[in-house]
């Protein structure tokens, strides 16, 4: 009996009739040329042109080959305006695709979700080859208001949104890169994976120093201020240290987003900077003072330990709580011999008796987002974080043969914008929850001592005795 022939497959041409006319390019090319991004003309994309990333995408591999996989492409500007109340990341682009997948197909290890997500990545390339750009976005705000917006069914789970269209700026470099020799392992795994945990005392010191170092030359978004924490900086400044001059050292200042606030409102200083790498030190240099002295802790060979007995002025602010309790001791033992005598420590760290910590223990008890992307430390987040009594720092204070000249704690409360901020991907009636709660509980926050005791930003000056 002769066998049922299988029904013919279409050409690539007969399923999508544009594929013929494709723009050509080399495939390494278009994959090393391929960024996210931020900034989008306002101008519409052709749908033609939309059809093809579109066609792209239904050429990735699915599990068993399942293809359950359903796209909504919006570009109803005033449609896309509702998505942006969901997300400010939907508010970007003229196009927004958003990606779907069967919630009761390929279930094991995930396998719908990484379906769809080489669908997004086949599609991502594509634009990039028709000369536009995507940016990939899993902040889409409540999932199941973006899937009645866009008229989904219950059994469609919205996995992202592709953001597309014409690229308003282009980043000229890709992040760079984790070696190979690191990621890749032949047989068995022989590497030391970086810890999700957001606590210290998981962190080995050269795995941090890795993490910090990626952070930081890796994304933009990243090396952004908050205003919330500078405007707490500036206040510090005035009220603790309103005159300095000499040589200031900042310890640890990783993005460096504090120290070139600190060189604008001290210019009268020269300024050095201690870093773990010497690539973050020459990226903090160059976005305060080129000509930023840069030493090493600890020390490295291509960095020289600071000068002991050598700074008018050290500071540190929001490190000490990414660092294991012994280096934490360390790194202030060493920082009060690198200041003269006489000389002053401004020091700043995150209480712990602060509503911080309240944030940390409620965000666990609902189930959040937990490791050390999410903690929600000083932005930006660039490691384990653990905030710290007042009583802990005195103590290293005091075992460093430190005095202490004054103390000020500010932001017993979250900021509005600060509340603007964190819940720009809420739910309206969650953002408007959250400001209630703080407008209901400001009052308390203006009480004597509340700050003193509660605020979450937390200055010390210290003085080194002659």
């Amino acid at each position: 009996m002769e066998a049922p022939r299988s029904a013919p497959q279409p050409s690539p041409e007969e399923a999508c009739p544009l594929a013929g006319r494709l723009p050509k390019q080399d495939f390494w090319e278009a994959l090393y040329r391929r960024r996210s991004i931020r900034r989008f003309k306002p101008d519409p994309v052709p749908r033609e042109l939309i059809d093809q990333v579109v066609h792209a995408g239904t050429w990735a591999p699915s599990s068993c080959n399942y293809q359950m996989w359903d796209l909504v492409v919006v570009d109803d500007p005033d449609l896309n305006a509702r998505l942006a109340e969901l997300s400010l990341q939907l508010g970007n682009a003229p196009v927004n695709i958003v990606v779907t997948y069967g919630r009761g197909f390929s279930e094991e290890n995930l396998a719908g979700i990484q379906s769809a997500s080489a669908m997004i990545q086949n599609m991502s390339l594509a634009a990039q080859v028709l000369g536009l750009g995507t940016f990939w976005i899993t902040q889409t705000g409540d999932p199941r208001r973006l899937a009645e917006m866009v008229g989904l069914p219950e059994d469609r789970r919205v996995v992202a949104v592709l953001a597309l269209g014409y690229p308003k700026a282009v980043p000229p470099r890709g992040p760079k890169r984790r070696p190979l020799d690191q990621v890749r392992h032949f047989n068995h795994y022989g590497g030391r994976p970086i810890p999700s945990s957001a606590d210290p005392e998981d962190w080995d010191e050269d795995l941090l120093t890795l993490y910090q170092r990626a952070r930081v030359l890796n994304g933009l978004r990243h090396n952004k201020p908050r205003a919330w924490e500078v405007r707490a900086l500036s206040e510090a400044l005035d009220r603790l240290l309103p005159e300095a001059e000499g040589r200031w050292l900042d310890v640890l200042p990783c993005t460096g987003i504090l120290t070139e606030r600190l060189a604008r409102l001290r210019p009268g200083c020269r300024f050095d900077i201690v870093e773990r790498s010497p690539e973050v030190a020459e990226w903090v240099a160059a976005r305060t003072r080129p000509e930023a002295g840069k030493t090493g802790w600890p020390t490295t060979e291509q960095l020289p330990a600071p000068a002991e007995e050598t700074y008018d002025v050290v500071s540190c602010f929001y490190r000490l709580e990414g660092l294991r309790a012994e280096d934490r001791a360390a790194l202030m033992r060493a920082m009060g011999r690198w200041v003269k005598p006489g000389g002053a420590l401004l020091l700043g760290f995150v209480n712990a008796r602060s509503f911080h910590g309240l944030s940390e223990r409620l965000r666990a008890r609902r189930g959040g987002l937990g490791g050390v992307e999410y903690v929600l430390a000083p932005d930006p987040n660039i490691g384990p974080f653990q905030a710290l009594s007042p009583d802990v720092i005195a103590h290293l204070a005091r075992e460093a043969g430190l005095e202490l000249e004054a103390e000020l704690g500010l932001q017993a409360l979250p900021e509005p914008d600060e509340i603007e901020f964190r819940t720009r991907n809420f739910s309206p009636t969650k953002a408007r929850l959250a400001r209630l709660g703080r407008s209901a509980l400001g009052l308390a926050a203006h009480l004597p001592g509340a700050r003193a005791r509660r605020g979450r930003f937390q200055y010390r000056l210290y003085r080194r005795p002659l």
